[in-house]
């Protein structure tokens, strides 16, 4: 690593090539490298060297528009990098100029953006996921907006103009804004640096270059001019969205953030993209230096409930298990089958983000300090390892056909559905499915109210009374409609008066 500073500082340059015996292994950023110094990590040089485009020939200028804007060239020994600031290169006319065409709700919104931008002397762009969703053309009502000063102003402008409303200002000085069905997010251009992995940033005012840098995946580092319709893409955000690549900006980007990982198992299941080189090896180095096990209990929850916002929530927990991120954070590993069944049983039984938030803990904690990594209580982890065992000795008499459905309906539903839909590795999954599809929604269709109605006094007897009918249900000797003749053979002389 000394010798490797040393020769960015004699040589002046932002990237240098990394070979071994003659063999290409990537090209060193000289900020990663920096930065792995300054976190005091013990790294191999082949394990931050990163991906650049490369071929035999020089393709064109587009090429470079990549996080480290450089193109490499096999066909010379040794290998050599065109970099930005290497002769024409410089010229920002050279780059195709990708426009989109702004329509409905989106160009209203960027009229506004103009109108307040031109009355206050600002800039103003649309920035992130909003721009990668427009070139997707797949709606988003979370649209982020990033202005060059005078933000509170912006933001109080443009939230009257919406007939919305300023719900949240965070700490880093952005305004959150609901206006309909819509939240934008309104910040100062800005860049940023870590002081320690995984700890809020330090931020400063910035270009809009530096804006988009300090996002986590290239997909995500586009701005949008409302006036023009013009998308500034200096990383090669556009490209990758194309070929379905995931792309961090730089190989330290999970160490500076651990959450960035629960994005990437969103976006790539979402959109279904491939992860880079660099991507990998960003995996790798959080998981070498458990800069995951950093994260507050707060934080790790709030990714995870993120997570349970995604259409097919399985398919971004199957990613972190499939990339050791699960395993990093808990002791248990539950195979892949196990957790299709589980969350197949959740989504029919209906649960909620709380309940699913459990339902993953109870799947992968071992311990009551591996629960409280989720923010719940190391209480609740001790009374559902008690009632886990009360289902487990109970196992082969729920598997007694000889049991009545009713009684075995109200055994079960004294148990939370998270802890039986994590059960599902000894319990019966079709029973339980037809516990969550039927069994736990059959009432005894009347009630004390319809007793004491029909004669019948008050006091728990009532109670029991309801509880036999609705086990007949259960047990198939009545349907609906049947309960009053019923309960009159049940009670032989008739209603008591």
């Amino acid at each position: 690593m000394d010798e490797a500073l040393e020769l960015f500082s004699l040589s002046g340059e932002e990237i240098l090539i990394v070979m071994a015996d003659g063999e290409y292994i990537g090209a060193l950023s000289r900020r990663s490298l920096f930065n792995a110094k300054r976190y005091g990590l013990k790294v191999n040089l082949s394990e931050i060297a990163e991906e650049i485009p490369s071929g035999e020939t020089f393709p064109g200028l587009e090429v470079l528009r990549n996080p480290l804007g450089a193109f490499l060239v096999l066909k010379e020994t040794p290998k050599s990098l065109i970099t930005l600031k290497e002769g024409p290169l410089l010229q920002e006319g050279l780059f195709k100029k990708e426009t989109v065409k702004l329509k409905g709700e989106l160009k209203t919104f960027a009229q506004i953006l103009c109108e307040i931008s031109s009355e206050l002397g600002v800039s103003a762009y649309f920035v992130g996921g909003v721009v990668r969703d427009l070139i997707l053309n797949r709606p988003c009502f979370d649209i982020d907006v990033v202005i060059t000063r005078k933000v509170q102003k912006f933001a109080e402008k443009f939230a009257r103009a919406l007939q919305g409303e300023i719900i949240k200002k965070s700490l880093f000085g952005t305004f959150k804004i609901k206006a309909g069905a819509y939240i934008f997010d309104i910040a100062q251009m800005r860049w940023e640096y870590y002081e320690a992995p995984a700890r809020l940033p330090r931020i400063a005012p910035g270009p809009l270059r530096l804006d988009l840098f300090r996002r986590d995946f290239t997909v995500n580092a586009l701005a949008l001019c409302p006036v023009t319709g013009q998308i500034v893409d200096f990383y090669g955000g556009v490209a990758d969205i194309f070929s379905q690549k995931l792309r961090v900006l730089h190989v330290l980007s999970f160490i500076d953030d651990p959450t960035r990982i629960f994005r990437a198992a969103r976006y790539a299941t979402r959109f279904n993209l491939e992860l880079t080189k660099t991507t990998l090896r960003a995996i790798d180095l959080a998981l070498k230096f458990e800069t995951l096990n950093l994260l507050t209990p707060a934080r790790l929850r709030n990714e995870f409930l993120r997570i349970f916002e995604e259409k097919e929530p399985l398919k971004a927990i199957l990613f972190l298990k499939k990339h050791r991120i699960l395993k990093k954070l808990f002791s248990l590993d539950p195979d892949e089958t196990l957790f299709k069944k589980a969350f197949h049983l959740a989504e029919v039984a209906g649960l909620g983000e709380r309940a699913e938030i459990e339902l993953v803990a109870l799947l992968l904690a071992g311990s009551p300090e591996e629960f409280a990594k989720l923010e719940l209580s190391t209480k609740k982890f001790e009374s559902y390892q008690r009632q886990r065992k009360s289902l487990e000795e109970k196992a082969s008499w729920l598997l007694d056909p000889a049991i009545p459905v009713s009684e075995k309906v109200f055994f079960l539903e004294k148990f939370p559905k998270e802890l039986l839909c994590a059960s599902v590795s000894f319990l019966d999954e079709d029973f339980l499915l037809r516990c969550f599809k039927h069994y736990f929604k059959v009432s005894p269709g009347l009630s004390g109210k319809d007793l004491k109605r029909l004669g019948l006094n008050s006091g728990p007897i009532l109670g029991k009374i309801l509880k036999k009918i609705r086990a007949a249900k259960l047990d198939g000797q009545i349907k609906d409609g049947e309960e009053i003749t019923f309960l009159e053979k049940e009670l032989k002389n008739g209603f008591p008066s």
